[in-house]
């Protein structure tokens, strides 16, 4: 009976040779993972950089309050948001941008009309549809005072 008594060392080694490969995937796995995150990232960032809608400058409103795009980044975009705690600059990841309410301000100086220029509005429709109508009304009087008259 040749039992062989590996010594500390040697135990060490084969455990080594057998976990190695299982370390190696796992570190693969683990570096291809945050290689999908960052690129995925990049490719957003690019995505709402290149995206003429959107300009560093421009007015907009984030999640309900007024805001400047300050800086688009390829990993983050910084606003600047008007608050009543002051003015301040809000860094947003651009992978989050989808999912946030962002609203660009065309006019700031265009508004809704009032209920007043609404009934204005609506009071010259019909003063002018009632004018057209009176005038047609006139016509066919005309015509029928015209034709028993002969």
């Amino acid at each position: 009976m040749d039992a062989e008594i590996m010594s500390a060392s040697g135990v060490g080694l084969e455990i080594t040779n057998l976990l190695m490969p299982f370390i190696s995937a796992l570190l693969l796995l683990v570096i291809t993972l945050w290689f999908k995150d960052f690129a995925t990232g990049i490719a957003k960032g690019l995505k709402f950089k290149m995206n003429k809608s959107f300009n560093e400058g421009d007015t907009v409103i984030l999640d309900g309050n007024d805001a400047l795009i300050v800086k688009v980044g390829l990993s983050e975009t910084v606003f600047g948001v008007y608050s009543d705690k002051g003015y301040t600059w809000r860094y947003v990841p651009n992978e989050r941008i989808p999912t946030l309410k962002l609203e660009k301000v065309i006019n700031k100086d265009l508004h809704l009309d009032t209920e007043a220029e609404k009934a204005e509005k609506l009071q010259s429709l019909i003063d002018r549809t009632q004018d057209s109508q009176i005038g047609a009304n006139k016509t066919a009087i005309e015509e029928i005072k015209n034709g028993a008259n002969k």
